[in-house]
């Protein structure tokens, strides 16, 4: 046992860094086999799919990896490879990201939760969906991780009222079921049936108690679970929402940028009924397996009610502080939507060189103000900012905006090094099918990886190569890309798909197995709506029925700057015998 304990201390304490030294090792041989710039690139984006998916290293760390391999392997300049790293996109992101710890830190967001709880109602089946609209609401602007971890305590207080309601009814119903009547007399209740006759009534009434412990703890896994589903589905609602859809926005802006279809705006009206099909699609499966635990009674609902009030009204009146960020963030979604909303001209095309304008410029410019209003105004005392920037900088995840910008410099260097072309090539047998069967292969691939390697790394290695797939096949990218972008959000399998599943799985009694069902069909019900929309509401908004000028003609850089002449590719089987050699220099 001893020896056991000491290799197993010595494998904690080292497997990290061994695997960070061997995995790097074990893929020199892409680069000696074959050294081109396809291969060194294929290297360094191999490199870090192995690290993000065992992380031997903190994921953000491994975003930083193009910065000190592409330069060397001669890939891009160290200033393309350092450039992407705070696109406009990711600008963006900041200020959204503010703007949401402002929400926190004045506790708006739980403001809200409460309040949608209270309007939508406590039984069993309506307490979920109420749980389930608050979260996806939230993740829609919030991170789903924050978001999933500030509604596990608001489960776990209704809960607790619940139990406590549901025992002081049952002791009551015991004491019923037990109590001698009076007249009874000692020699009557001294007989062998009558005691027997106590102690039928006695398991009986511990069989009851066990058995509706074992209901509340089903009705608290299913209500984690619906926390979990709607975060995932939430966070695909708007642009911001969740890692992918912002890596999917850069990539629109930096492999075509005369494409003008992807706003805010648009992503919304797509998006939002999307998001609220699948919510109540996930509603739906959770009932199936796991059917309403727990009494749903007059009394029951009352206690879960004034649970949710009780929380609510700790909360006091809504105050200054509260009023103001809740105005900044109506004020900055506002500005988004009708910036550019393609139905009629958005405020920026009265401006001269609007242009230009992009979504990070009125987030920036409101997030400004968080620091500057103060939350207690008073003309006698100074009072701290809505924002603190110490508070900004703590609850910020900056490792997120590495990863983000890793996407970008991975995306840059994979289009210069012809890597998505090659690898596009290499699914060439995908050409024998139509593109809608494409979409599907496409969208059910994205899906399953998921499960094992973070949503936003997902997205970051296949939507440059889906890109140059829809090229090829004479597709409009973003009839493949936004299916597979919605699709790397659906994790809903296994507790280690994204931290929203890990938060519930660990503050929950469930088993692995526990997620499969449910998720299982969650995860194939809500691919089917996906797939559904994109040929439907995705062909109206977008124009998907067209291949865009945009993407007919794209010029790839050399290693030297020149640009390479890169003729339009008329059907999938040129892309698929596509030769490498034959690229001339323009």
């Amino acid at each position: 046992m001893s020896i056991l304990k000491s290799f197993k201390n010595v494998f904690s304490a080292w497997w990290r860094p061994v695997l960070a030294i061997f995995i790097p090792l074990a893929l020199l041989p892409l680069i000696i086999a074959n050294d081109n710039t396809e291969s060194r690139c294929g290297f360094v984006v191999a490199w870090m799919a192995f690290y993000f998916m065992f992380e031997p290293v903190p994921l953000a760390v491994t975003a930083l990896l193009p910065v000190a391999t592409f330069p060397v392997l001669g890939v891009l300049s160290t200033g393309e490879a350092c450039t992407p790293y705070m696109k406009d996109t990711i600008m963006m992101y900041v200020g959204s990201l503010t703007l949401a710890v402002a929400v926190e830190h004045c506790n708006l967001h739980k403001r809200i939760a409460l309040k949608v709880l209270l309007l939508i109602g406590t039984g069993a089946r309506w307490l979920m969906l109420g749980f389930m609209t608050t979260t996806m609401f939230l993740s829609m602007w919030i991170s789903n991780t924050a978001t999933t971890a500030m509604m596990v305590p608001i489960v776990d207080a209704v809960l607790d009222e619940l139990e406590k309601e549901d025992k002081i009814h049952h002791k009551n119903d015991s004491i019923s079921l037990i109590t001698i009547p009076s007249s009874m007399s000692s020699s009557i209740w001294s007989s062998e049936s009558n005691k027997n006759h106590y102690q039928i009534n006695m398991q009986l009434s511990n069989i009851s108690s066990s058995s509706q412990r074992k209901d509340y703890g089903r009705l608290r896994d299913s209500l984690l679970l619906s926390i979990a589903y709607a975060a995932n589905c939430g966070g695909t609602g708007t642009v911001i929402g969740s890692g992918p859809n912002l890596v999917l926005k850069g990539l629109m802006e930096e492999l075509y940028p005369e494409s003008t279809e992807l706003t805010f705006a648009s992503w919304l009206m797509y998006n939002a009924p999307t998001m609220i099909i699948c919510v109540i699609i996930c509603w739906l499966a959770l009932q199936l397996c796991y059917k309403p635990c727990g009494s749903s009674d007059d009394s029951t609902q009352l206690a879960a009610r004034n649970a949710v009030l009780k929380s609510y009204r700790e909360l006091g009146p809504i105050n200054f502080h509260e009023g103001a960020v809740a105005t900044l963030f109506l004020l900055v979604v506002f500005l988004w939507f009708s910036r550019d909303p393609k139905f009629v001209d958005g405020w920026s095309t009265y401006l001269a060189k609007g242009s230009n304008i992009r979504d990070a410029t009125p987030v920036i410019g409101v997030c400004l103000l968080l620091f500057i209003i103060p939350s207690k105004p008073s003309l006698h005392q100074r009072s701290r900012p809505l924002l603190e920037w110490r508070v900004a900088q703590k609850k910020i995840p900056w490792g997120v905006l590495l990863l983000l910008g890793s996407g970008f410099v991975v995306a840059d260097a994979a289009k210069k090094s012809h890597l998505s072309v090659w690898l596009s090539s290499q699914l060439s047998y995908l050409n024998y099918f139509s593109p809608a069967v494409i979409c599907v292969l496409l969208t059910l691939m994205a899906s399953a990886l998921t499960e094992v390697i973070s949503n936003m790394s997902m997205a970051t290695i296949m939507l440059p190569v889906v890109s140059e797939m829809a090229e090829a096949v004479k597709v409009h990218p973003l009839f493949f890309m936004l299916p597979v972008t919605i699709g790397c959000s659906f994790a809903m399998i296994l507790p280690v798909g994204n931290p929203s599943n890990a938060i519930v799985f660990e503050a929950s009694n469930m088993k692995t197995f526990d997620m499969l069902k449910p998720g299982l069909i969650s995860k194939v019900l809500c691919c089917a709506v996906e797939l559904f929309m994109i040929q439907t509401l995705g062909v109206a908004i977008f124009n998907l029925n067209t291949f865009p000028d945009w993407a007919n003609n794209t010029h790839i850089m050399s290693e030297d700057n020149s640009t390479i002449g890169w003729t339009t590719l008329q059907n999938s089987t040129a892309a698929a015998n596509l030769n490498f050699t034959s690229l001339q220099y323009g």
